[in-house]
């Protein structure tokens, strides 16, 4: 049953964190309020990405980055990041801002009962290819690993999700900074 829930959430996790947001951005074009949310968001969420690659080598550390992108998207949402603070600007009559905001609510309302599926993964950090837990996880980015990258070497993709993550752990720091700054302001 636990597989099965974890071939879902990740099939959901496309659809509604990828596929979605890609399509209100393309609407977004002229609603410069509706894509500075939607750009705050594809930052954040560009840690799922990283986590994905980062499974398809089964590098451990992927729990913790896939948990901490599932607490940083519906903040990147409501509260914007480094390069975009979010505020009361979205226009109430526009088509683009309503399905925005219907899309912010759901894909909060997923990342949440996401993150109580994934959230006990965390104990895969330690060992992750000895658990049959853990290796549930590995399973749906393996099979896009071999749907999209046949290829290239599971360690190549690992090792670019890497320097991934340190860039996302520079860019993080940097909102992090910034809302201290701008909350002591």
């Amino acid at each position: 049953m636990f597989p099965f829930l974890i071939r879902v959430d990740f099939i959901i996790a496309t659809a509604l964190l990828v596929v979605a947001p890609l399509i209100l951005l393309a609407a977004s074009i002229r609603r410069p309020a509706v894509r500075g949310h939607l750009l705050a968001y594809w930052r954040a969420s560009s840690l799922l990405m990283i986590t994905v690659y980062l499974m398809i080598d089964g590098r451990p550390v992927a729990f913790v980055a896939g948990n901490a992108a599932l607490v940083l998207i519906p903040l990147a949402l409501y509260v914007g990041d480094v390069l975009f603070i979010a505020g009361d600007s979205l226009p109430s009559d526009s088509p683009v801002a309503i399905w925005f905001r219907r899309w912010r609510g759901s894909a909060t309302l997923f990342c949440g009962a996401s993150l109580l599926l994934a959230g006990p993964a965390i104990r895969c950090v330690g060992d992750v290819e000895g658990k049959a837990f853990c290796t549930a996880w590995l399973k749906p980015p393996r099979e896009l690993h071999w749907a999209l990258h046949p290829d290239v070497d599971p360690a190549v993709l690992g090792d670019a999700a890497a320097v991934g993550l340190l860039i996302y752990g520079a860019y993080l720091i940097a909102s992090v900074g910034r809302g201290v700054y701008g909350a002591w302001r």
